[in-house]
């Protein structure tokens, strides 16, 4: 029998016995409501998604995500509202290598711990497990691409702009870049970085660089790295720019470590208008230094000439293929 229909049937008793005036049915009843009710009480879960991402040694390293809470009644509800997030990292993460060509974690699998710390992930069965979990991913993976559908919105624009390219610039600034081209896309998808730029994670370094799809720019990006002994654990950077302050907070600094003990931290994000005039102003200063800001320090780092004339060159370079920002 359905609880709601135990329930039901409960209540009308109650109301029945209360009529009679039996006292020792009423409370036998509503024992058993108590106890029928507290059966529907949602339980915690921990939902924990495992991935691959890019070493900055070169490969894959393991990674995983922090830990989210399920409330559900059952195991096997709060399984498939786990499997139901896994798909939807995977829907983002294939959807991010179609547009970019990469993704930043790979998603592979995903543990769910129940009150007790068992990983209930290995071993659940249920009726009708297969048919549920395949309706599940295959509505997660009938959506549309939503960031190809901005690219290619954002390729048709800049389009338009074709006519303002300018091929001597372009020629007399691509000596000072590096272009990585993905030879299976379609597209011509091409990453364009400065020479000077750190190689690896674990040096000291801030630049911006673009991606280009058939030649047409876009995804204008600034990244800055931090290699040191300690760490800092920053969230937000302050520049002091030709004596103007600017300040810019990331969405994400990711961390990491090796090197008998040294740590490095980053960030690597796209630029949009409303970051226009700290590029600007860091494109052409004549003296730049930016603050690091941590959990309990912060680390004064000044900006190197090279470094100024690189971002330079990389916007002339966006600018004379077309691109906007």
């Amino acid at each position: 029998m359905e609880i709601n229909a135990i329930c039901g049937y409960i209540r009308v008793t109650c109301k029945l016995t209360k009529k009679t005036n039996n006292m020792k049915k009423l409370l036998l009843m509503g024992t058993l409501i108590i106890t029928v009710v507290s059966c529907q009480q949602s339980k915690n879960y921990e939902y924990v998604e495992l991935g691959a991402k890019e070493s900055i040694f070169g490969g894959t390293e393991r990674d995983e995500k922090d830990r989210v809470i399920i409330r559900a009644k059952t195991d096997s509800i709060a399984y498939l509202e786990a499997f139901q997030k896994f798909c939807i990292s995977e829907k983002v993460s294939k959807d991010m290598e179609d547009v970019y060509g990469a993704s930043a974690t790979k998603p592979t699998d995903f543990k769910l711990l129940d009150e007790q710390g068992n990983n209930i992930a290995l071993t659940i069965n249920f009726d009708k497990i297969d048919s549920l979990k395949m309706s599940v991913r295959s509505r997660i993976f009938e959506m549309k691409n939503s960031l190809k559908e901005s690219a290619d919105a954002y390729k048709e624009k800049e389009f338009k702009n074709s006519e303002k390219i300018d091929s001597s610039k372009i020629k007399e600034l691509e000596p000072y870049f590096n272009t990585k081209k993905d030879e299976f896309d379609p597209d011509g998808l091409a990453w364009h970085k400065p020479k000077s730029a750190p190689k690896y994670t674990n040096r000291n370094g801030i630049y911006c660089y673009f991606q280009s799809y058939n030649g047409m720019p876009s995804n204008l990006r600034l990244r800055l790295q931090y290699h040191a002994d300690d760490w800092l654990f920053f969230h937000k950077v302050q520049f002091s720019i030709d004596g103007k302050a600017f300040e810019f907070i990331p969405m994400d600094t990711e961390t990491d470590s090796g090197n008998g003990g040294r740590i490095w931290e980053w960030f690597d994000e796209s630029m949009g208008r409303s970051n226009t005039e700290l590029i600007d102003a860091l494109a052409n200063a004549k003296s730049a230094k930016m603050k690091l800001i941590g959990r309990q320090y912060y680390d004064i780092k000044t900006i190197t000439p090279t470094q100024i004339k690189d971002i330079k060159r990389t916007l002339d370079l966006y600018k004379a293929m077309g691109g906007n920002y």
